[in-house]
């Protein structure tokens, strides 16, 4: 687990439950929406994983239950006052659940104005399924912007710290220097940087201008071939000219007879 001691999972019992239908998996996680995948109950070791279809994830279960045991990890470390944001965003880190289509998933919520206070992310968690999604890929990039400012030692000693003092904003400014409310504006320009539309366009100018220096290289070298067959063309028809030219000179000659020797005929 990113930043934690590497023995945090073996310092207890652990229970992974797995419900084969819904009946089963409503009686140990009620009221759970449906694109969950998976649940974790931290302060109780307790980890909830359906396998049966209807519930059946878009991630392989083995990183479902990755993302889980990141929640207990972390729970079993900082105890729990952990934010919301934190908690997912971990959990995600910690699991590889990363896609690529998740950053054209942030553009959009960047482009709707879906960039709130990290503290509010939580309220999210519980509507609808664009918003829940959202509010997960958020938290993910600004835990991941964390462990990028100090790298993984950085990152260590902030949990660290954080375990210490029991309070984000003390470990922030005691390892990165930051208050918590800097970090936040500086997560906020980082994702409007990596994720906002000014990049993509950027990125489709440049495609585009590459793409027309093709085709106009293209351009050149056909307009360079077909001056180079026309003037084959105008060689081949000169010389036939010629030829015809020096054909009808014979045929004009003395005595317009069209004799070939030119020879005396007379017997």
């Amino acid at each position: 687990m990113p930043g934690l001691p590497e023995d945090v999972l073996a310092r207890g019992e652990i229970v992974v439950y797995l419900p084969p239908d819904q009946a089963v998996f409503d009686s140990l996680a009620p009221g759970v929406p449906d694109w969950s995948a998976g649940l974790a109950f931290p302060e109780r070791d307790r980890i909830v994983l359906p396998v049966f279809t209807a519930r059946a994830g878009r991630e392989p279960l083995i990183t479902v239950l990755r993302h889980e045991l990141a929640h207990v990890a972390l729970s079993r470390y900082l105890g729990s006052a952990v934010p919301r944001w934190f908690h997912e965003g971990y959990a995600q880190l910690a699991a590889g659940n990363w896609r690529s289509n998740d950053a054209w998933a942030l553009r959009i919520a960047v482009l709707l104005g879906q960039l709130p206070a990290l503290e509010s992310l939580s309220l999210d968690f519980a509507s609808s399924r664009l918003r829940a999604d959202h509010a997960y890929l958020l938290s993910y990039t600004a835990v991941e912007f964390l462990s990028r400012l100090g790298g993984p030692n950085g990152f260590a000693r902030l949990l660290e710290r954080w375990r210490e003092t029991g309070d984000l904003d003390t470990a922030m400014r005691r390892t990165y220097g930051l208050t918590l409310g800097q970090f936040e504006r500086l997560w906020r320009r980082d994702v409007r940087h990596r994720y906002g539309w000014l990049l993509v366009l950027t990125q489709a100018a440049v495609f585009w201008t590459l793409l027309t220096i093709l085709f106009l290289a293209l351009g050149y070298w056909k307009k360079k071939r077909y001056r180079r067959k026309l003037a084959a063309l105008e060689a081949v028809s000169r010389d036939t000219q010629y030829w015809e030219l020096g054909e009808a000179a014979d045929d004009s000659g003395p005595g317009g007879g069209g004799m070939i020797d030119g020879g005396d005929t007379r017997e």
